[in-house]
């Protein structure tokens, strides 16, 4: 029951308010036994209390200047050793030491069913008896800056379900083992200070156990923040990486043949690199892609985390993008883009006669020439009609065409890439046209006041208009437009000569297009 009030008391403190940790020590001193019967001294520096019993219990330790404490396995000939609440809590939150050992005597010490060790400079417990030990963290010296942690380990937390690395500010580095049966809840939570965290390739950690345990996250104002200094180094495909990328943690994917050999940089390749789009349009000056790289989560910045160079993306054809990674990241990404010329605008068509047309547009940056298209209203389909070399070039013609007849005409620009390799724009923008429809052939007979106009119906004409004028230089003015052939025009003066033309018309597109005409002259009766 004692055990599980105390770890419910820690997994609160550790959210709320201070993470004071609970040493193994403390159950010991409520040992049932008797003072008159105990003696005190210091030995290595340490203050102890001896019992009859053959106990002894170190109290206190005086020597700050040591970077690495010895814990005596053995005073006057007792290796029962057990460590005060005051002298734990002393060595895992205030001394400045980096690595504690046990010594000289022996490499362990036991406490009641506790057996002590020493592991690369921190302290571990196990249960007495063990064939194959299962050991908990119980003393992180607090200047240690790399914890290693042992094989076999049954949980991150003492015996009493206390988080043991939790809120040790010095810790830089964590190698963690490959066997553990659990991490623990809070149990590597409030890392200030870490950098580093590296994985084994073959690691029994799970990404439920990860989560539990609070790595990279500290308290803040009540509830909790990220810390996004520190690296996760671990194997593609583990439960460290996918940690790493759910909560956006900043992440190196070891090479398995090359473990180690990055210095704790991640390797820009093992990001995810999104490039905004793969094709660009040619402007005639270095083209740098807009380029979105994360780390989980977390979105990189350019000029801190990488940077982008470019080569051959001021002209047509392929150029090439290289990302590198800087700071915290390290390698090469690269990447291809294609430049293509811009779509062709202002483009336009008029009819230039009644056999030719006109097409015009705006000249493209980059552009080598462009391909003219024509519409095969017959097969529904776009064939070629012209391949103009120079990107000068801004009109064409048309000749020996049908009269009143509409065209369609679509253009592209090309540039000549590598290997003569024609790329063109994305679009082509369309016109369509008509020629001039044919002249109209007609006749005017004078009567009485009057005028009669008849002409001869022109094919694929929309229709007619027809003008008159009172003398030669006189101005034209507008009598009827009309689908017939034939206008009369009364009112006339007797004797008075008048002037008549008539112009066939076309109108497509809401374009109207007129033909050639004659100009006859009749004098009234």
């Amino acid at each position: 029951m004692m055990k599980k009030i105390v770890s419910g008391i820690i997994a609160l403190s550790l959210v709320f308010g201070s993470a004071a940790v609970l040493p193994q020590g403390s159950l010991f001193e409520q040992a049932s036994v008797s003072a008159s019967s105990a003696t005190s001294g210091n030995y290595y520096g340490f203050d102890y209390t001896s019992y009859e019993d053959g106990t002894t219990l170190l109290t206190k330790y005086y020597e700050d200047s040591d970077t690495t404490i010895t814990i005596p396995s053995s005073v006057n000939g007792s290796s029962k050793i057990a460590l005060s609440t005051a002298l734990t809590r002393y060595l895992n939150e205030e001394t400045p030491a980096v690595a504690l050992k046990i010594g000289p005597e022996s490499s362990a010490f036991t406490s009641y069913a506790d057996v002590y060790t020493a592991y690369e400079g921190a302290v571990y417990t196990s249960l007495r008896g063990q064939e194959n030990p299962k050991y908990r963290l119980n003393i992180i010296p607090n200047g240690m800056k790399l914890l290693k942690i042992r094989e076999n380990m049954e949980s991150l937390l003492n015996f009493y379900d206390v988080p043991v690395v939790a809120s040790h500010q010095n810790i830089a580095g964590i190698e963690m083992p490959s066997k553990i049966d659990t991490l623990g809840p809070y149990s590597l939570f409030n890392l200030s200070g870490l950098i580093r965290v590296e994985f084994p390739k073959k690691c029994d950690i799970t990404l439920e156990e990860l989560e539990e345990s609070m790595l990279g996250y500290y308290r803040k104002e009540g509830g909790f923040a990220k810390n996004t200094s520190f690296v996760i180094s671990c194997y593609k495909g583990s439960a460290a990486e996918k940690y790493a990328k759910n909560n956006g943690f900043r992440c190196w994917i070891v090479d398995a043949d090359n473990n180690g050999s990055s210095n704790g940089l991640i390797d820009i390749n093992d990001m995810d690199i999104t490039l905004n789009k793969k094709t660009y349009t040619c402007t005639g000056k270095e083209i740098k892609p807009s380029v979105t790289i994360k780390n989980g989560r977390d979105k990189l910045t350019e000029g801190v985390d990488y940077k982008i160079t470019v080569k051959g993306t001021k002209y047509v054809g392929t150029g090439s993008v290289t990302i590198t990674g800087m700071g915290s990241y390290t390698g090469t990404y690269n990447e291809y883009i294609k430049i293509i010329p811009a779509n062709v605008t202002g483009f336009n068509s008029s009819a230039f006669s009644k056999s030719a047309i006109k097409l015009r547009w705006n000249k493209v940056t980059g552009a080598d020439g462009y391909i003219i298209y024509k519409l095969d209203e017959a097969k529904h389909a776009w064939v070629r009609a012209a391949v103009l070399d120079g990107g000068n070039t801004t009109q064409h013609f048309f000749w020996a065409l049908n009269s009143g007849t509409t065209y369609r005409y679509a253009i592209k620009a090309f540039g000549i890439a590598g290997s003569n390799k024609v790329v063109a724009s994305a679009k082509y923008p369309q016109t369509i046209v008509s020629t001039k429809p044919e002249k109209v052939s007609f006749k005017v007979t004078a009567g009485s006041k009057k005028a009669t106009v008849k002409w001869s119906k022109v094919a694929n004409a929309t229709g007619y208009k027809v003008y008159y004028k009172t003398s030669k230089n006189g101005k034209w003015k507008g009598l009827s437009t009309t689908k017939g052939t034939s206008f009369t025009k009364t009112g006339l003066k007797s004797g008075q000569t008048y002037y008549f033309l008539v112009k066939s018309y076309r109108t497509v597109n809401g374009v109207t297009y007129l033909g050639e005409y004659d100009v006859k002259s009749v004098k009234v009766k």
